[in-house]
């Protein structure tokens, strides 16, 4: 029988996030009877995300930092002897760093799920190339992304793959099945499941929905930093009776499942997932034009629409709303993110590198 290559994810938590979604899908979902599966977590928290699939070992740093992690995790891979380290936010510049101290047959592979590189000065972007020439792989989610990282990081074009995030439509929409925690009123819903984060942009929404002349009910999901700054917003422009701040919901799929629009007001993004969800519940979703990988979900005037201002935001809620796309158009480009497509790439790429 044929050894099973061996992988170690190594993610910071599984609380409530992108980047945590799509890690704890791959890992509930990665076929164990051809590979095996490991994950290290520094966070000692209740996973937001729990892992159900039971063929994976699970190792728990529980340090405050990450860096505080190094002496545990350099064990913890010299006993395991996995074949790949896959590494993704705050543990990947610590692998990175710790890679003369690894095992020589094993091989780094990253996800960079931000565009962190167009802000660094001439000499930090050297280092990066410098430390990030060390890995053998780096995934990015998005075309966009890698023009990003050719342009910004030309040196470490060579190793990067496009793969985008998947949506397991089965599993998103049995969860929309459920009952409502909020009571829906009789008008038009619009949605957000974002971290109340500025750069998530809430409040340009806020601003764009203040022009309509129609009655919403406007759901925002999610908890964080803006939050008061969002409440005083809504308290000044008298929209108390319009806006609900949710907080988190471990399950939104059912309110999702009643919006008639999902509006995403981010200023950067590298692959929103939840526009993924919203699309397989037949919801059609409105964003900013950005940078990111937005444009390559949303087709605007197909299945959704990009704004180019808080103007233009305001008018294609009032066109969608007049005119709802069909809902073989908003389904029309769920293919290639569909979860099984997703894992194939992925087992095929720690296959066919060995």
């Amino acid at each position: 029988m044929a050894i099973k290559p061996k992988i170690l994810f190594l993610i910071p938590s599984l609380a409530c996030g992108g980047t945590e979604r799509v890690i704890s899908t791959l890992v509930n979902h990665w076929d164990t009877s051809k590979f095996d599966i490991r994950l290290g977590i520094n966070s000692k928290e209740i996973p937001f995300y729990p892992i159900i699939n039971t063929s994976v070992g699970i190792s728990i740093f529980g340090k405050s930092r990450i860096r505080y992690t190094w002496i545990k995790l350099l064990k913890l891979i010299w006993k395991e002897q996995p074949d790949y380290i896959f590494s993704v936010l705050d543990f990947t510049r610590l692998i990175i760093l710790l890679k003369p101290l690894l095992p020589s047959s094993c091989k780094l592979v990253a996800r960079e799920s931000n565009y962190l590189f167009e802000r660094l000065n001439t000499p930090q972007k050297v280092l990066s190339q410098f430390f990030y020439g060390n890995i053998d792989f780096l995934v990015v989610q998005s075309a966009l992304m890698e023009q990003h990282i050719r342009q910004h990081l030309p040196k470490i074009a060579s190793k990067t793959l496009v793969i985008p995030n998947p949506i397991h439509t089965a599993w998103v929409r049995r969860l929309a099945q459920m009952p409502l925690e909020h009571t829906v009123p009789d008008c038009p819903i619009f949605m957000t499941i974002a971290r109340l984060d500025i750069n998530k942009g809430h409040l340009r929404i806020l601003e764009a929905l203040t022009l309509l002349n129609t009655p919403f009910c406007y759901y925002i999901v999610g908890e964080g930093p803006e939050k008061e700054t969002i409440k005083k917003y809504v308290q000044q422009h008298q929209l108390e009776s319009k806006v609900v701040l949710t907080g988190e919901l471990k399950n939104p799929f059912p309110l999702l499942k009643n919006a008639h629009l999902y509006l995403q007001g981010s200023y950067t993004e590298a692959f929103p997932n939840v526009l993924l969800e919203a699309l397989c519940l037949e919801v059609t979703p409105l964003a900013f034009a950005i940078v990111g990988g937005t444009s390559e979900i949303i087709h605007s005037g197909e299945n959704g629409f990009l704004a180019n201002d808080i103007h233009d935001f305001a008018t294609s809620i009032s066109k969608v709303l007049k005119n709802p796309f069909l809902p073989e158009k908003l389904l029309q480009n769920l293919p290639p993110f569909e979860l099984d497509t997703v894992m194939a790439i992925y087992e095929n790429l720690f296959t066919e590198k060995q």
